[in-house]
C-alpha cells in the first residue's frame, strides 16, 4: 500500500507540473479484461539442518485470466489523466503437483487478489489514440495440499505497467475504450515455515492485459 501512495503522488506531481490548463474531469469506468500471464518457478527443498539446498526444481508456466475491474479517472487538461484501476475479482493460476509417485503427493497454485493499478494517461494527436504509463500491486496467497500439513505463507508483488489504446466517444460523455497493457512483477518468494524447509520463488513474472471499456465522464 505504501508503495501504492508514492506512485499515486509521484504521478500526481508528474502531471500538474505539466499541465498547462486545469480542468478536473472525472471519469468512471467499467472493464472486461483477458490476460496472459507467464512467469519461473523455483522450488528449493533443504536438508534437515536447513544449512544447505539438496535439491532444486525450476520450471516456467503460463495462464490466462479474464476478469472484470472498475476504474476512476481524473482528467487534469485535454492532454492528461490520472486514475486508479481495481480488479475485486480474484483469479488463480493452475495448480502443480509433486511427488506425484512417491506417496507424499503436492499441490500448490497461487491465488491474485485486489490487483491495483494507478496511472497516468496520456492523450497522443492520432485521433482517440492514448499512453498509459502506471504502478501496479497484488496480492498473492499461496494454496497447497500435502500430507505433511505444511503451508507457505502469502506475500505481494507490484510492478510497472505500459500500454497503448484507443478511446472512442459516443454521446453524451460516454466513450468506449480498446488497450492492451503490459506489467512486468518483483520476484516473491515464499517458504513452509519449517528447519528442513521447501523454498517456492517466483521470477520473471510478467503479464499481458487486453480490456474494453466503457467509460462515463462528468
Amino acid at each position: 500500500m505504501k508503495k501504492i501512495i508514492i506512485a499515486i503522488s509521484s504521478i500526481w506531481l508528474l502531471t500538474v507540473s505539466s499541465a498547462m490548463s486545469m480542468e478536473f474531469r472525472p471519469s468512471i469506468g467499467i472493464s472486461g479484461n483477458m490476460a496472459v500471464y507467464a512467469a519461473t518457478g523455483t522450488e528449493e527443498n533443504f536438508n534437515e539442518a536447513g544449512s544447505a539446498v539438496d535439491t532444486t526444481t525450476d520450471e516456467h508456466g503460463a495462464f490466462v485470466a479474464e476478469y472484470g475491474s472498475i476504474f476512476l479517472e481524473v482528467g487534469l487538461n485535454d492532454m492528461v489523466s490520472i486514475g486508479v484501476d481495481y480488479v475485486p475479482q480474484d483469479f488463480e493460476t493452475p495448480e502443480n503437483v509433486s511427488n506425484e509417485d512417491q506417496g507424499n503427493e503436492r499441490t500448490v497454485s497461487a491465488e491474485f487478489n485486489d490487483l491495483t493499478t494507478v496511472y497516468a494517461k496520456l492523450n497522443v494527436p492520432l485521433g482517440g489514440t492514448y499512453l498509459k504509463v502506471g504502478f501496479s500491486q497484488v496480492d498473492v496467497t499461496s494454496n497447497e495440499a500435502s500430507g505433511s500439513g505444511n503451508s507457505y505463507g502469502n506475500t505481494s508483488t507490484d510492478g510497472f505497467t505500459a500500454g497503448i489504446g484507443y478511446n472512442h466517444e459516443v454521446d453524451g460523455g460516454v466513450s468506449v475504450r480498446l488497450e492492451v497493457t503490459v506489467t512486468e512483477f518483483g520476484d516473491v518468494s515464499v517458504d513452509n515455515g519449517q528447519t528442513n524447509k521447501t523454498k517456492i520463488t517466483v521470477k520473471e513474472m510478467i503479464g499481458a492485459r487486453g480490456t474494453l471499456s466503457i467509460v462515463k465522464s462528468f
